[in-house]
């Protein structure tokens, strides 16, 4: 009887030890990220491009609860009409942010599809660096800088930060170990007083992240 009772539990164990590696209650990502601007964001900047690493932990085969982390470099433009300062400005913006989401997923296919939404905490910052001596005026609360008048232009060469809040939603697919996702992220900036009142530098984007999952 002993014996019988053993081999029931031995075989009862075998069984259940691929159900619980099947069902990966942990998985991870790791991919590039492309960073699109939006609204006045892409007034400013340019397509950037930088990495994403993340991991979600499966509550049950249709929930998960996700977190992410993007550092993403982005392009300065200088050629839009509303930009004011007295002489040309180099910016270099970055940005980077880790968030926190809720991921309702599909049922198990080839192609598995996932809607995610949550909050973050999100980092820009801009480098500025002009040439010349004397004094320079600029105003734009997307560089995080408004002058109320002429400063030296060893005031502005510098790099100035703004960390925020905000919030995403969005959208990916797996296939096998590689994955898609495209999320909206909207992010609540400081203001400032400009000549045309007062402006909040709200941060809009878009990123588009590829990767692979483990």
């Amino acid at each position: 009887m002993f014996k019988r009772a053993a081999a029931a539990c031995l075989a009862a164990l075998v069984v259940s030890v691929p159900s619980a590696a099947q069902e990966k209650p942990y998985t991870f990502t790791i991919g590039g990220a492309v960073v699109g601007p939006l609204s006045d964001s892409a007034d400013r900047f340019s397509t950037g491009f930088g990495f994403t690493a993340g991991g979600t932990w499966h509550v049950n085969e249709q929930i998960g609860l996700s977190g992410d982390y993007v550092w993403s470099a982005l392009g300065g433009k200088d050629d839009w009409p509303g930009l004011v300062a007295s002489r040309p400005v180099d910016v270099t913006p970055r940005i980077q942010f880790g968030t926190v989401s809720v991921r309702f997923q599909a049922p198990p296919a080839k192609a598995r599809l996932y809607a995610l939404a949550g909050v973050g905490l999100y980092r820009r910052t801009v480098a500025m660096a002009t040439t010349g001596s004397g004094d320079i005026t600029v105003c734009d609360p997307w560089w995080f800088v408004c002058t109320s008048g002429p400063v030296s232009v060893g005031s502005v060469n510098r790099t100035r930060a703004s960390n925020d809040v905000g919030i995403n939603v969005g959208a990916g697919m797996i296939a096998g170990r590689f994955f898609a996702e495209i999320r909206y992220h909207y992010i609540w900036g400081p203001s400032f007083d400009t000549p045309g009142g007062t402006q909040k530098a709200t941060g809009k984007f878009l990123p588009l992240t590829l990767g692979i999952v483990f």
